[in-house]
């Protein structure tokens, strides 16, 4: 009887170790969406579904691209007006030149910041964070995670801008200022006096 006890036991333990490796071991879903893993047409599925209107645009360019367009998925994002998502004001959602999920931008209000990062950290593995960066530099305010090979950036680019940013590790680069404008030159340039040459 005892055996069996043990026994129950040893298939317990093993059964919660193989069910916390096994959910620590899928990468970030975010609205449903698995970067590095889902494709355009399983997005545009999904969006459909939410009822979620979107455009979508080339890459380099910023251009609108036409929903007849042949290259559609291919190197482009869609920006997303959600629905049902109070606290979220857009989302934009790119593509490879495979049409797989690279990167996703989800643009928040401010005042929930404090809450996301609270709840982050409670499902991502811990980076870096600084907060004492200057908003509209380079070195805005931010917080990393990571899970698997996907980093997750919370950013506070200014007081009425706040950016929650997953993107594959080696991409990420590419990604975190994507249409962030840094305006150090300007102010720097803007506030010298005249009497400043005199110093």
């Amino acid at each position: 009887m005892r055996k069996n006890s043990v026994l129950m036991a040893h298939v317990m333990i093993l059964s919660i170790i193989w069910g916390v490796t096994s959910y620590a071991g899928e990468p970030p879903k975010p609205f449903g969406l698995t970067i590095g893993k889902t494709t355009y047409a399983q997005t545009l599925e999904t969006l459909q579904q939410r009822k979620w209107n979107y455009q979508e645009y080339i890459k380099k360019q910023l251009k609108l691209i036409d929903k007849k367009d042949p290259s559609r998925g291919q190197n482009t994002f869609l920006s997303v007006t959600p629905k049902d998502t109070e606290g979220v004001k857009n989302i934009m959602i790119f593509f490879d030149g495979n049409s797989e999920l690279e990167a996703l931008i989800v643009g928040l209000d401010p005042k929930l910041f404090y809450v996301i990062w609270d709840e982050l950290d409670k499902k991502y593995d811990f980076v870096s964070k600084n907060l004492e960066g200057d908003y509209f530099t380079s070195d805005y305010p931010r917080i990393l995670w990571q899970k698997e090979s996907v980093y997750i950036e919370l950013q506070k680019l200014s007081s009425h801008r706040v950016r929650l940013v997953y993107v594959e590790k080696m991409l990420y680069e590419n990604f975190k200022d994507f249409l962030q404008k840094t305006y150090e030159p300007y102010r720097r340039k803007k506030s010298k006096k005249d009497w400043m040459d005199n110093l």
